[in-house]
């Protein structure tokens, strides 16, 4: 489709001699990514969404400026194309331009106009061609160019993702960058299925965080990754096979004791029935514990949803004592913002949990903490998730198998 769109553009250039030369060999190969790129995009959206629209910035300053992290087709050219593609005659694209936005005053008054950004969607003529060729996301794939190493700068807001950081490669991050790699080729072609309508990108991507790549890391992407714990195991074919979902347990806590060299108590480290806080407030004690962890001041409230387990008996200030008076040796480690630096050794232990299960020719599937794989192979991995976790911890964790039966 791809082939047959770029020829019936050149037939145009040549029919409206919109062309005063020829392009050199190199700009006709970024010409040809270029509308490779909006096709598998508008593709991908109308699929996702009938009639969804794409925005895609046509500015000079975000088009001229060398990122690590844009496409190929982000070029200076792009809304030339977009422009072309969109030509009633061709009916490629339909492009819908946006409006600046201003300000001004009124009898004194000043006010604010909203711009509008120019967004892009399939054109009748494309909308014809992916219901004539019968295209689905399997059909699209994402460009193996595609940084697969993310640095993120601080968070403006808790809600909002900090922005992306460029960066200068150094041994770590091309290091990084070949296991992930790696990684997503042993995914690209193994024998994965799902009967969900979803996109089935298998594309993933490590992610770290504060400037700072000793922060984060964790694996994100793939499509099985949005999906419920119980759709995944029912949904999911791995080699013509169902799926178990094996997790780490515990996982914050026992890494925060081998940050300090300590040993854990025994039992259920969530566990505080000594200080009589029932083992019913569980959830919403692990809540709190995850809370603590990942703050960088002591706590203040209860985290969102804690009181569905915990009843208002119990304050913050009892819970936080009951978690100090049963882990002493990491209390002073809680409201220090510890949780991103330990994250990045639990997406350090998954990436080497893949690799090894790769050399054994095993499917797995990341999900932050845990895997999917095939049934018959739940218990060997299981086995290489303990083994890696004591490899680079010395502690034993706990990996829990869930499968779903009948309900």
């Amino acid at each position: 489709m791809i082939s047959d769109v770029i020829e019936a553009l050149n037939h145009d250039e040549v029919r409206n001699q919109s062309r005063e030369r020829k392009r050199t060999a190199k700009a006709q190969v970024s010409y040809e990514q270029t509308v490779e790129a909006i096709l598998c995009d508008l593709v991908h959206r109308e699929l996702e969404l009938q009639g969804g629209s794409v925005f895609v910035s046509q500015s000079n300053q975000v088009l001229r400026r060398k990122s690590r992290y844009k496409g190929n087709a982000l070029r200076k050219g792009l809304p030339g194309i977009l422009k072309a593609m969109s030509l009633p005659e061709l009916g490629f694209v339909s492009l819908t331009r946006g409006k600046a936005g201003y300000t001004g005053s009124d009898e004194g008054w000043a006010f604010t106009v909203q711009g509008r950004q120019t967004v892009s969607a399939a054109g009748p003529r494309l909308l014809a061609l992916i219901e004539e060729r019968g295209l689905d996301f399997a059909d699209i794939g994402r460009s193996d160019n595609e940084e697969v190493i993310i640095l993120r700068g601080e968070k403006p807001r808790s809600d909002k993702q900090g922005p992306v950081i460029e960066y200068n490669d150094t041994e770590e991050t091309n290091q990084l960058r070949a296991q992930l790699r790696e990684i997503n080729d042993w995914l690209q072609q193994a024998n994965i299925r799902t009967d969900w309508t979803v996109s089935q990108d298998r594309r993933l991507r490590r992610i770290f965080n504060n400037s700072d790549f000793s922060q984060g890391g964790r694996l994100y992407g793939g499509f099985w990754q949005d999906m419920k714990g119980r759709d995944r195991v029912e949904g999911i074919i791995i080699d013509d096979d169902s799926g178990v979902e094996l997790d780490y347990g515990q996982t914050g806590l026992l890494l925060l004791y081998a940050a300090v060299g300590a040993t854990p108590p025994d039992g259920d480290l969530y566990d505080l029935s000594e200080s009589h806080i029932p083992l019913n407030c569980r959830p919403g004690i692990k809540k709190v514990i995850q809370a603590a962890i990942n703050s960088s001041k002591p706590l203040k409230r209860m985290p969102k949803g804690t009181r569905l387990t915990v009843p208002k008996k119990f304050t913050l200030d009892m819970l936080m004592k009951a978690i100090c008076k049963r882990h002493p040796a990491i209390a002073h480690c809680f409201g220090k913002g510890t949780g991103l630096r330990i994250m990045r050794q639990e997406s350090d232990i998954l990436v080497s949990v893949l690799l090894s299960l790769k050399a054994k020719g095993i499917v797995a599937l990341p999900i932050h903490d845990a895997i999917l794989v095939r049934a018959d192979h739940g218990y060997e991995a299981r086995q290489v998730m303990i083994e890696l976790f004591e490899q680079h911890t010395k502690l034993s964790p706990e990996v829990s198998m869930e499968s779903y039966g009948p309900s």
